[in-house]
């Protein structure tokens, strides 16, 4: 890339997006960079954006810099509209006229601005950033009282890299206060924090607070380098199993398994404990003793839906009838039904009514009528089935009963067509396209019999438009 600042446009149009290099060139014609400086090799100005307070842009060589916007790439397009400002102004280097002020006359300058508000704060984030960031972090605090605050967060960020460890330690107990997700803010100043000999403490402090991923590896990465003593601040009154939780996995990054293990066994209390030991053990190879807690949590939490991943691993490995109608129980299905029809035998038809009331969904229960013959239960089904089960039940009859199908797509796409809705014309032209599958001609019959119902309905005929391209004697609505 050429010198900075540039002299001309080919000096940084071939480095920026085509998109964002046009937007930016627009908001320079519309004269929205409000001012431009430049110190040095570095253009800095004010551009308005869709904001009432102008957007701060800053850049330099290799167009590297910063703008206070939300866009999340830079340049950006107030970055490349301060850039075509500068090729018309040729904005003069207030470093020189600075460097050439005497020391008195440079000194009575900045007493001078110090009295302007905006520039006060500068000098105070330049002469006493430690005072400066945690006034910034209270101005972020009263913010998210108001449910704001992301702006703040932003401009405090652009900081980060010169706060010391209480500036990041009172930012990082504000982000959890955040009325919106505070995990990218978080993240950015716990990387900071891990680079100011972090607290062990604290982060645990702030992690019991606000349990979340970025907090729980910040923990883990700073108690790699000092074990024993998180291991002592993770023993005691745990009341949430959080503690027991990142002992376990500090245990196990440490190599110590065993020990890792017992912690895991220490807390099986409830489903997400179980879930977590036999993940361990499965990942160890120790199968069996991962069955055995499978197990166990079965007995326990049979009825729980959080169970499934375990019920299936049961499945997988032994699948007794036990683990078939555990599985069955919290999610009805055909594999365990066929499974159980198989392994119980004659003992079957005794279970069949208890596994069938268990079953909610009408087109489950249409492929156990389909494989067992049973038309008579098939046929109340049908009749009984409510409306917004029609296309499933027809996917379900395509097979065996194509007639049968027919009739449930065509009427589940009247019904839709009937609601008048963009979103639900598009239901019925996808349940018409499923039903030419089975009678291509009956599907363009059936579109063109909605269409004509509804001549006006733009929105319609535009949705059904494969279906009636085929007709070239009846136009569109306009």
């Amino acid at each position: 890339m050429a010198a900075f600042p540039p002299e001309r446009e080919e000096d940084f149009a071939p480095h920026v997006p085509e998109e964002v290099l046009r937007r930016g060139l627009a908001y320079f014609k519309e004269g929205r960079v409000r001012r431009l400086f430049r110190v040095g090799e570095r253009l800095l100005g004010e551009v308005q954006g869709s904001e009432p307070t102008p957007y701060r842009v800053e850049v330099g060589p290799g167009l590297v810099g910063r703008c206070t916007c939300p866009y999340p790439s830079f340049p950006c397009k107030h970055a490349v509209a301060l850039l075509y400002a500068h090729l018309e102004r040729k904005a003069q280097d207030l470093g020189a006229l600075l460097a050439a002020l005497p020391p008195e006359e440079a000194k009575g300058l900045l007493l001078r601005l110090a009295h302007l508000p905006e520039v006060a704060l500068l000098l105070a984030e330049a002469l006493v950033p430690e005072e400066a960031f945690l006034e910034g972090v209270r101005a972020l605090r009263q913010a998210f009282r108001l449910g704001e605050g992301e702006e703040e967060a932003r401009r405090l960020l652009l900081r980060l890299d010169r706060a010391g460890r209480k500036e990041v330690e009172a930012f990082l107990e504000a982000l959890p206060l955040a009325p919106f997700d505070p995990e990218p803010y978080l993240r950015a100043a716990l990387a900071r924090y891990l680079q100011l000999s972090p607290r062990l403490s604290f982060l645990l402090a702030l992690y019991l607070r606000h349990p979340s991923e970025g907090v729980r590896e910040a923990f883990l990465e700073a108690a790699l380098e000092e074990p024993n003593g998180a291991l002592g601040l993770l023993q005691g009154a745990d009341p949430s199993g959080l503690k027991r939780g990142l002992r376990a996995e500090l245990l196990f990054r440490l190599g110590r398994v065993e020990e890792a293990l017992g912690a895991l066994r220490e807390g099986l209390e409830g489903v997400e404990d179980y879930l977590l030991l036999v993940e361990r053990l499965l990942a160890l190879g120790r199968t069996e003793e991962a069955l055995k807690y499978a197990e166990e949590a079965r007995e326990w939490f049979g009825k729980d839906p959080r169970l499934l991943p375990l019920l299936d691993l049961l499945v997988a490995h032994r699948g007794s009838p036990e683990d078939h109608r555990a599985r069955f129980a919290l999610k009805p299905n055909l594999e365990d039904y066929l499974a159980l029809k198989a392994k119980l035998g004659r003992a079957f038809p005794e279970e069949r009514k208890a596994l069938l009331r268990q079953v909610k969904d009408p087109a489950l229960l249409a492929r156990i009528y389909l494989l067992e013959e049973d038309w008579k239960a098939l046929d109340r089904l049908l009749k009984g089935a409510p409306p917004e089960a029609y296309p499933r039940l027809a996917e379900a009859l395509e097979a065996r009963l194509p007639e049968e199908a027919k009739k449930l797509y065509l009427e589940g796409a009247r019904r839709e067509t009937e609601k008048g809705t963009r979103k639900a014309y598009r239901e019925a032209a996808g349940l018409l396209l499923r039903l030419a599958r089975l009678d291509p001609k009956g599907a363009r019959e059936a579109a063109w019999v909605l269409a004509r119902a509804f001549p006006r309905r733009k929105a319609l005929w535009e949705e059904l438009g494969p279906l009636l391209s085929e007709n070239p004697h009846e136009p569109a609505p306009k």
